[in-house]
């Protein structure tokens, strides 16, 4: 484990592995005194994982306008290094955090209880339109609680990707629909990540694949591709579906709140975005060109940079 004397000299390490383990290090536990060495490594890193996570870092501080103790230059070169919007980013989903985490706390209760009261006052609640206010108050609560868990700070470990993504594909329990899904990854493929975060991510990919193939398929029986492996210093993730594709501009799909079908809402493809950017890494989405979407995870590979 890590301590902060040990971080602030792996911040100028040769190692992208070990600058990175140092730079979430400071994404925990940064503080006002550490401002400047924060955007001076961060004016030398040229690894775009390592970057992110000391604008994360940064962000920790950087709330409002930058601190009486940074230094004018840090802060120059930090203006013209780092990426505004991703920190804007950054700053937002601790803003979903802390929002999440009050709404959660106020209307669970509250709907909980509506729904035991009204299954006694109501007659015939079961097919009651009551009902389904009710189960679709329940679902928002539900896809709040996802963005609230996407948020939360990651905890990196290794583990088997094609076990969690054998996971994610259970818990569907799609064996009965005219659906094939195929996998087609390396197996046994050990990854460094938050496990949690990379599988809610992939969980939402693969229900937004679902969804849309029982919308509409070019093929019968409709068929979702999931494929990953490594690519230099990323691992990748992508699912291929049949389905009708993304209306319009697809990264307009990654808003929170965006959604062309009915009953949901919206949350999905944002709650895999904010996951991964919770751990550095992408979400890309986009039509292919014969149709059908594209839905890709990309996050940094450990041990990448080592000449094995």
């Amino acid at each position: 484990m890590m301590d902060r004397e040990q971080a602030a000299t792996s911040l100028m390490s040769t190692s992208v592995d070990e600058r990175l383990e140092a730079a979430r290090f400071f994404t925990n536990t940064a503080e006002p005194t550490d401002a400047t060495m924060l955007m001076l490594a961060l004016s030398k890193e040229n690894s775009r994982w390592v970057k992110r996570a000391l604008e994360r870092a940064i962000g920790r501080l950087q709330v409002g306008p930058p601190k009486k103790e940074i230094s004018e230059a840090a802060t120059e070169e930090y203006v013209m290094d780092t990426n505004s919007d991703r920190l804007l980013k950054d700053l937002r989903a601790q803003a979903v955090d802390e929002v999440s985490r009050t709404i959660l706390h106020e209307f669970s209760p509250l709907i909980g209880s509506l729904r035991l009261v009204a299954a006694m006052e109501f007659d015939a609640y079961e097919t009651s339109r009551t009902k389904h206010c009710v189960e679709r108050l329940s679902g928002l609560l539900d896809a709040v609680g996802k963005l609230k868990k996407a948020a939360a700070t990651p905890s990196f470990n290794e583990f088997d990707l094609s076990e969690l993504i054998t996971e994610c594909i259970e818990v569907l329990n799609i064996n009965n629909e005219n659906i094939v899904l195929r996998v087609a990854g390396i197996k046994p493929y050990m990854v460094q990540a938050d496990r949690d975060s990379l599988g809610l991510a992939i969980d939402n990919g693969i229900r937004n694949a679902v969804e849309a193939v029982r919308e509409f398929s070019r093929l019968n029986p409709a068929e979702i591709l999931i494929n990953w492996g490594p690519a230099g210093a990323e691992n990748w993730l992508v699912i291929l579906d049949c389905g009708p594709g993304f209306s319009g501009n697809p990264e307009e799909a990654l808003k929170l709140g965006a959604s062309n079908k009915d009953g949901h809402f919206g949350y999905g493809l944002a709650t895999a975005q904010l996951s991964m950017r919770s751990m550095e890494g992408d979400v890309y989405v986009s039509n292919k060109a014969e149709g059908g979407a594209r839905f890709e995870l990309r996050w940094y590979r450990d041990y990448a940079n080592i000449i094995r």
